[in-house]
């Protein structure tokens, strides 16, 4: 109902939204909704414009009236109408509004929009926890899996197992881990009762919430190979830079010889971050991006300044949850013949929104303009012949693999073909481990055996627990054994995971994965390509143009 008056008078930001991505820790965990907003769904910034004011007034006053009164007919007339909220049902009509221009425009609530903006500061305000629902006897429970270092969570004792039953004295058993959160959460300063079963005894701890930091870099460490890897699947923040350049530098001290950027999973994020990030590897005057609008005013290019750019082999990681300013990073690269993309198709999200910070406390999204590779490649794929369903979980991308579905177009110098309208296209095409509804049906149980075998505290995982956890599946769970046992190694995998987890803690947990990750080795294979190309690269940057 606000709408017009607030793209007329709220203060704006140009940005590009991003889609959530799917979590490789939890598969089959993941929200089916692409447009919650949760932990990774953030936004990429570019250029400040405000968007014009409505043409005519009285056409936008006649608009006003029509939302008005049709908001009362509904409200008097309709079967629930005395149920119905005046709020809720012009977010309802602004949204499908916004949703009819195309998937990325949209409007956010003043509470979506603070924990929005939360996201791009890197941080929010709780005690520090992850919580993951788990289900038995068809009663899903939430149980703790980690605390973040330095957190009230970690500093009270909290850790791997523990259920939640109450939060500030309120039963929680029935309500989902989203809910608990949302209980959990809160002012900065003030303080939550949460309540946990540990082995069959209630404890109750007093927990003062505080800042807590969610970083971007998600991982960082040295490989075997002298390969390092640094993680960023959680979007790019305000800190995403120095971040990265911190982990950077800090595997460079330890012998790193080559770098493998993981961004699968990645939505995006502040795109002057993931700017800077591809400009580490760009010598001064490459082309990383251009952006291209309806106004003139919407027009940009970004090139590197950087009078000393970082020469090692790169090889990045990718899959479809790549998505907007992290798609933004992989082109940049392979379109400049500066690194191997290896993994899956990327998501193909390269619309530009302005957003209205709302003067009621709310935001709004407004597609201004695309982004294109350097070899002027769109990166945004066809939305307009499928509805947002099939868009955002590519139910229309038959044979995604194949180069055909995309315009053609030649990089420079190494004269590779690069192909755009539809996401980048890797160099190396590998399909990540299969997320089977054999192997999501195991996750409870693996869950439930993991806490019996912390507590006998092995060194690693043994052909002995496997078997035995084999039989705790078919005998409480009712799996068949045939189903079981074709999933053993994925069976020692994540009990490893879990025993990890409770042991060290999630990052510990992500990098006993990618270490066993085989999109990673695949990396390792591609990197003499690599090394051929930055040699090539550097070699011809230093060579006389002609």
């Amino acid at each position: 109902m606000m709408l017009l008056r607030y793209i007329a008078f709220g203060a704006t930001l140009s940005l590009c939204v991003s889609v959530a991505g799917q979590s490789r820790a939890f598969p089959g965990k993941a929200s089916s909704d692409p447009f919650v907003i949760e932990q990774g769904s953030t936004f990429s910034a570019s250029s400040p414009r405000r968007p014009a004011a409505p043409s005519s007034a009285t056409a936008a006053s006649s608009i006003l009236t029509d939302v008005q009164d049709a908001i009362e007919i509904i409200r008097s007339n309709h079967a629930n109408g005395r149920k119905l909220i005046d709020a809720d049902l012009a977010k309802s009509s602004i949204v499908s509004m916004l949703r009819s221009l195309d998937p990325h425009s949209n409007y956010y609530d003043k509470l979506e929009y603070e924990e929005l903006l939360g996201d791009q500061r890197s941080e929010y305000f709780g005690t520090g926890s992850t919580i993951v629902s788990y289900e038995r006897d068809k009663r899903l429970q939430t149980y703790i899996i980690s605390t973040f270092p330095g957190s009230a969570s970690e500093r009270a004792g909290l850790r791997f197992g523990d259920r939640i039953t109450a939060v500030d004295g309120k039963d929680v058993t029935l309500l989902s881990s989203l809910e608990i959160r949302d209980m959990i959460r809160g002012p900065r300063g003030t303080t939550v009762k949460v309540t946990v079963d540990r082995n069959g005894s209630q404890l109750t701890f007093s927990l003062r919430r505080d800042r807590v930091a969610q970083p971007t870099v998600t991982n960082a460490f040295l490989m075997e190979s002298g390969a390092g890897l640094i993680e960023m699947s959680d979007g790019f923040s305000f800190t995403s830079y120095a971040e990265f350049d911190a982990a950077f530098r800090e595997l460079k001290r330890n012998g790193m010889t080559s770098l493998v950027l993981d961004l699968r999973g990645n939505p995006g994020g502040i795109l002057e971050q993931s700017i800077k990030i591809a400009e580490k590897f760009l010598p001064e005057g490459s082309l990383i991006v251009s952006q291209k609008g309806r106004m003139s005013n919407d027009d940009r290019i970004w090139r590197s300044a950087n009078r000393r750019p970082e020469t090692l082999p790169i090889v990045v990681l990718v899959d479809g949850d790549t998505a907007s300013a992290s798609e933004v990073i992989a082109g940049a690269l392979q379109d400049n013949d500066r690194a191997v993309i290896v993994g899956q198709r990327t998501f193909g999200k390269g619309l530009v929104q302005s957003v209205v910070d709302l003067p009621q406390g709310g935001g709004l999204t407004l597609t201004t303009a695309k982004y294109y590779t350097p070899s002027g490649r769109s990166i945004q794929r066809d939305y307009e012949h499928q509805g947002a369903y099939d868009y955002y979980n590519h139910k229309n991308d038959e044979a995604s693999s194949s180069p055909n579905r995309s315009k053609a177009y030649i990089s420079t110098r190494e004269r590779r073909k690069v192909f755009g309208g539809d996401g980048i296209l890797p160099d190396v095409q590998v399909k990540p481990d299969e997320v089977t509804k054999e192997r999501i049906a195991l996750l409870d149980p693996i869950f439930f055996y993991s806490q019996r075998l912390i507590a006998r505290e092995p060194s690693a995982i043994s052909d002995r627990d496997v078997s035995d956890f084999i039989d705790f599946a078919r005998n409480d769970w009712a799996i068949s054994e045939p189903d079981i046992n074709a999933e053993r190694e994925f069976i020692r995998l994540r009990l490893g995971y879990n025993l990890t987890l409770a042991r060290s803690g999630s990052t510990a947990a992500s990098e006993f994965l990618l270490k066993r990750d085989h999109v990673v080795a695949k990396a390792i294979t591609a990197m003499p390509q690599a090394i051929s190309f930055a040699s090539s690269y550097y070699s011809l940057k230093a060579a006389p143009q002609k």
